[in-house]
């Protein structure tokens, strides 16, 4: 005898309905990584990382992997807050979507009414980075408006800027290169902490035997890690990297063909590197002069070798030279070969 018959207020049991849905992160973050969500009767119940995707095997940063507790925290802010009381008090109250909208849109009026539409200074970047809200539909807005313009990100702008000036654009190798490496420089990086993916492929590298160098004013989780550590103060990296020229140069640690048939600039280089020896970088950078002789010989004789950049050195003065100084280094070893 069935349950049904038993009990006449109990019905045949509806499947639950379950799919798996592919996407991809949305937030500030060149990796891109796939997501696999699975739903349940259209709610997401389980997110996880797609290990079909090849640079990251599956793996998410600690900040994607509890999407679905942001999603469904309690205190998650699911409305328009307006600030009651003096700044700083920390008091708000909900408003409706369209009191907001108001508020914003009267306010945004008055200021192009009294002063001119450029006195509005659009400043955003990072969270979501998705063609339509994070490249798209606030530029179209602000320009409608007559804003000022700007570059929107005080992050990598220098640097940008600098890589496009040295090498034509803002390229390097894929990521997934770097497990092939035999010396992986690390320079500006905290990659455990902000580029897990990399980190992924610089300890198969490891394990194969390349040596890893942090060069970091810093001693971050990465540089623990690391072969080496090289603490140069803040500021100096583009001492240190003309310095390493300086060395591949007078020890002829060059790829010629590869200098005389894919660079521009070449004597002008070699000439400013020459007046950098290793004494004077070290005493700028305030590290040992064996330690920037020895980096530069493995640098020289090592290969392939490989350099990752992060952020950290163009946020300062010059950064943005010191960004085009360590991007040409590659270029003087064959390392783009």
């Amino acid at each position: 005898m069935t349950a049904q018959a038993l009990s006449p207020h109990v019905g045949p049991v509806a499947p639950t309905a379950i799919a798996t849905v592919l996407g991809a992160c949305p937030h500030d973050c060149p990796d891109t990584c796939s997501l696999v969500t699975t739903v349940q009767d259209g709610v997401a119940v389980k997110l996880q990382g797609n290990p079909a995707h090849f640079h990251t095997g599956g793996v998410l940063c600690a900040k994607v992997s509890r999407y679905l507790e942001r999603c469904t925290h309690p205190e998650r802010l699911l409305q328009p807050m307006k600030r009651v009381g003096a700044k700083g008090e920390g008091r708000f109250e909900p408003v409706s979507w369209d009191a907001a909208l108001d508020d914003i849109a009267a306010r945004l009026r008055a200021v192009a009414d009294t002063h001119g539409a450029e006195a509005v200074l659009p400043y955003s970047y990072a969270g979501t980075m998705g063609l339509v809200q994070g490249e798209s539909m606030d530029r179209r807005f602000f320009h409608r408006l007559g804003a000022s313009l700007l570059d929107r990100t005080i992050c990598s702008s220098a640097g940008g800027e600098a890589l496009g000036y040295t090498l034509g654009g803002k390229l390097g190798m894929r990521v997934e290169f770097f497990a092939e490496s035999k010396l992986i420089l690390i320079w500006g990086s905290n990659s455990i902490g902000s580029n897990l993916h990399f980190w992924r492929h610089a300890q198969a590298a490891r394990r194969a035997g390349a040596k890893l160098v942090c060069i970091d004013p810093r001693k971050s989780e990465t540089a623990d890690k690391c072969d080496e550590h090289i603490a140069l103060l803040p500021g100096t990296d583009a001492a240190l990297a003309l310095a390493l020229m300086h060395e591949l140069i007078v020890n002829d640690w060059l790829d010629h063909d590869y200098i005389a048939r894919h660079t521009l600039g070449w004597d002008a280089l070699r000439e400013r590197a020459l007046q950098w020896p290793p004494a004077r970088a070290a005493a700028v950078c305030g590290i040992p002069e064996a330690q920037i002789v020895a980096l530069a010989r493995d640098y020289g004789t090592m290969k392939p070798a490989a350099i990752r950049l992060n952020y950290g050195m163009q946020r300062a003065r010059g950064g943005g030279n010191a960004v085009r100084a360590v991007a040409c280094l590659p270029a003087l070893v064959g390392a783009w070969r």
